[in-house]
């Protein structure tokens, strides 16, 4: 397999400190009131390809404005973020969903247990430092028959190692190699949302 992500992640990159940012601010890229994010979830929630599923993981659910989305769609999330901060307010929020799960977790850790029916990755890979060991551990959870979302900004962070178009493409090659069907791409000039389907 390819060495993926190990040009771009040679970047420089200064990592925010994102307990710091929500504790200033507890929805720092304005999730709860933007257009662009609004948008971005309609198209995500409209792209699944099944109505439900029994299982699904979400790293990197900052606040959990997201997974209060994907629990209309689950029987059981698990909602995971390195973020101690981000945690809590997820956990906050979801208070009422007995069916979710808000963890602390960093990639490449897996804090659940396979198999995982959905995996939605949005907007956060561009701050994992090995992105091989990442995608490593998001495909190592799912069976065949299962999703893996891949959904990012159209350009390149300041403060992260690589952007998301060259991402997505380096995803793509990872996924052939994986043996994983696309089964939903949509990029247009704000967002790029890939779906995958796990064949072995």
């Amino acid at each position: 397999m390819t060495s993926v992500g190990s040009t771009a992640a040679s970047a420089e990159a200064a990592i925010p400190d994102f307990d710091a940012l929500y504790r200033a601010d507890p929805d720092p890229w304005e999730v709860g009131s933007s257009w662009y994010e609004q948008r971005k979830l309609s198209v995500l929630l409209a792209s699944l390809p099944r109505q439900h599923y029994a299982v699904a993981w979400e790293p990197g659910c900052g606040p959990g404005l997201t997974t209060t989305a994907l629990a209309e769609r689950t029987s059981t999330l698990i909602a995971t973020d390195s973020s101690e901060e981000a945690v809590a307010l997820a956990r906050e929020r979801c208070r009422g969903l007995s069916h979710v799960r808000v963890a602390r977790s960093t990639l490449p850790g897996v804090p659940v247990s396979p198999p995982i029916d959905l995996v939605v990755a949005a907007e956060f890979l561009y701050y994992v430092e090995d992105l091989r060991a990442g995608l490593d551990a998001l495909w190592s959870v799912v069976a065949p028959g299962s999703h893996v979302v891949f959904l990012h900004w159209a350009h390149r962070p300041e403060d992260a190692f690589r952007g998301g178009p060259a991402m997505h493409a380096e995803i793509a090659i990872d996924a052939v190699e994986r043996h994983a069907t696309r089964v939903v791409s949509h990029s247009d000039s704000n967002f790029t949302l890939d779906i995958y389907e796990a064949t072995s």
